[in-house]
């Protein structure tokens, strides 16, 4: 398996491990987010050329398949992810996790809406990978998040800023 391919894959499965945990963050699964998945595997189908990609996308669109995802379909999607975890480690730990951010940033914003459950659960997540501290843009995200955080709502102008930043990162190649 060429390196290319394999870094190919790996950010795939990075990214849908964060927007799984991205999505779920709130704890309500929308049609709109359910459409996100649906597109994620639309996006990667050309990946499945080879193991253990091929496997690994066999269980998550069979389950995405299904027209339906709650709370159950959301808990075997991480159950996957974390099965096939170690298949698809990163030697760069660093690039692995912001791939994963960048995911998580898209299953925030793949409702349409940013609530404050979304964003502490991104707060924890950023609290626990301080490893992450000075690589461009956790630095930043953490800075926005904990000030919207800080005064306990969400306003219109932290909004339109947070929406603005989540795109731009998750952009980042």
């Amino acid at each position: 398996m060429d390196n290319n391919f394999l870094t190919q894959t790996q950010v795939a499965f990075h990214n849908l491990n964060g927007l799984v945990t991205g999505i779920a963050s709130d704890g309500r699964i929308s049609r709109s987010e359910y459409e996100v998945l649906k597109s994620w595997c639309q996006t990667h189908e050309g990946l499945c050329s080879e193991e253990p990609f091929r496997s690994f996308f066999e269980e998550i669109s069979s389950k995405i398949k299904t027209g339906t995802i709650g709370s159950e379909e959301i808990y075997e999607l991480k159950e996957i992810l974390q099965n096939y975890g170690p298949k698809f480690e990163e030697k760069d730990k660093i690039k692995a996790d912001l791939y994963f951010l960048q995911g998580i940033c898209y299953g925030i914003m793949a409702d349409g809406d940013i609530n404050k459950y979304e964003l502490e659960m991104l707060k924890k997540w950023l609290d626990g990978n301080k490893h992450l501290r000075e690589t461009y843009p956790f630095k930043e995200i953490a800075e926005v998040v904990s000030k919207v955080i800080e005064d306990g709502k969400i306003d219109q102008e932290e909004y339109k800023f947070l929406v603005k930043y989540f795109k731009e990162f998750m952009r980042i190649e």
